[in-house]
C-alpha cells in the first residue's frame, strides 16, 4: 500500500508547491482574485501569502514526512480540496467567470463548472491519497524521500509512471476545455433575445454591433440589492445614454407579466426588458444570483467579469464614464 501512497503524493506534491510559488509570484493579483471568487475578506494580500507558503508546505511534507505527520499533511490537503471546491462552485453559482488564481499567472483557469468539477476530483484523490497514507503507516513505510533511498529504482519508476499520467491527463482535459479562439456564448445562432417594454425584440449582439454597447442589469422582483442597482442606472442614465443602451432584464416564464414589474423613479427611469425564460441569462452564464450586469461590447461580445451587486455596477458605470470624458490639455 506504501506504492499506492507514493504514486498520489508524487502528483500531488509538486502540483501543491506549483501552486503555491505561482501564488506567491502573483500576489499583486491578490485582491483580483479575492473579487473573482466573490469573497470579501481583510488582507487578501496577507491570506493568499499565507495560503501559497502553506500549499508549499504541504507539498514539502507529503515527501519527505512519515507516520502521524503524513496522515496529518495528508488530511489537511483533502479539506483544503474541499474548501477549494465549495468557494469555487459559490462564485460559480454567484455569476464569476474571472480566472479564479488557482496557480497564480502560471496557468490562467477561467472560473466554470469544469472548475469546480476539477477541484471535487482533486478532493477525492486527495481523500484517497489521506487512506493510502494511515495504511502505509500501519505498514511502518518510510517517507517518499526514504524509499527514494532504500529501493531507489522501484520508487523512481512509480514516480515517474504517475507524473506521465497526470500529464497527459491533464493536457488532455486541457485541450477538451479549451476555448475556441474568439469564441463567444453569444455567438451561437439562433441566439436569445429580449422583449423590450413596447413589445419590440432585441437581438442584444445587432445593437451592440451597431456602435451601441448594451449594458443588461439581470434583476428579480422583491430585492433590495436589485433596487439599488437600478437606482444608479437611473442615476446614469443621462450620460450613458448617449452611448450605451442601459436595460433592466427580467427572466419571465409560463403565466408571468411579460411587462416585468412596474418602477417608479424620480427623473429618467431606465427602461426594462423580459428575458424569456432567462434563455439570454442562461447562454451568459450568469449563475442564479441577482443582480448581475453585464456590459456587451460594440464587437458583440460580452465583458468579463461581470458586475455581480450595486458595487461593482458602481464601478463599472464609473469606468464607462471616464471612457467618455475628454482629457484636458494643458498648454
Amino acid at each position: 500500500m506504501s506504492a499506492a501512497y507514493i504514486v498520489l503524493a508524487a502528483v500531488a506534491a509538486p502540483f501543491l508547491l506549483v501552486s503555491g510559488v505561482g501564488k506567491l509570484a502573483a500576489l499583486d493579483d491578490a485582491a483580483t482574485t479575492m473579487r473573482s471568487l466573490r469573497l470579501t475578506l481583510p488582507l487578501p494580500r496577507l491570506l493568499v501569502g499565507a495560503v501559497s507558503i502553506g500549499e508549499i508546505g504541504l507539498g514539502v511534507l507529503l515527501l519527505v514526512s512519515d507516520g502521524v505527520t503524513r496522515i496529518l499533511a495528508a488530511g489537511v490537503v483533502t479539506l483544503s480540496m474541499l474548501g477549494f471546491w465549495a468557494i469555487a462552485r459559490r462564485a460559480v453559482r454567484a455569476g464569476s467567470t474571472a480566472d479564479c488564481g488557482c496557480l497564480g499567472r502560471v496557468a490562467p483557469t477561467p472560473l466554470s463548472p469544469a472548475v469546480s468539477r476539477r477541484n471535487l476530483l482533486f478532493a477525492m484523490l486527495a481523500g484517497a491519497m489521506t487512506t493510502a497514507a494511515v495504511l502505509a503507516t500501519a505498514e511502518q513505510a518510510s517517507s517518499v524521500v526514504g524509499a527514494l533511498f532504500q529501493n531507489p529504482v522501484r520508487t523512481f519508476a512509480l514516480i515517474v509512471a504517475s507524473l506521465v499520467v497526470a500529464l497527459v491527463a491533464g493536457m488532455t482535459v486541457a485541450a477538451t476545455h479549451r476555448p475556441v479562439a474568439d469564441a463567444s456564448p453569444l455567438a451561437a445562432h439562433p441566439r436569445p433575445v429580449l422583449i423590450r417594454e413596447d413589445g419590440l425584440v432585441v437581438d442584444v449582439v445587432q445593437a451592440a454591433l451597431r456602435e451601441r454597447a448594451q449594458l443588461l442589469l439581470f434583476s428579480q422582483p422583491l430585492c433590495g440589492r436589485c433596487e439599488s442597482a437600478q437606482a444608479l442606472l437611473d442615476r446614469d442614465h443621462a450620460e450613458l445614454s448617449s452611448f450605451v443602451d442601459a436595460r433592466i432584464v427580467y427572466a419571465a416564464g409560463h403565466e408571468v407579466d411579460w411587462n416585468g414589474p412596474a418602477r417608479s423613479a424620480d427623473g429618467p427611469r431606465t427602461p426594462s426588458a423580459i428575458d424569456p425564460a432567462g434563455l439570454l441569462a442562461h447562454t451568459l452564464e450568469i449563475g442564479s444570483e441577482r443582480p448581475v450586469a453585464v456590459l456587451i461590447g460594440t464587437d458583440g461580445r460580452p465583458v468579463r467579469p461581470y458586475a455581480n451587486g450595486p458595487e461593482e455596477l458602481d464601478q463599472l458605470l464609473a469606468v464607462l464614464a471616464a471612457s467618455r470624458t475628454p482629457e484636458v490639455v494643458q498648454e
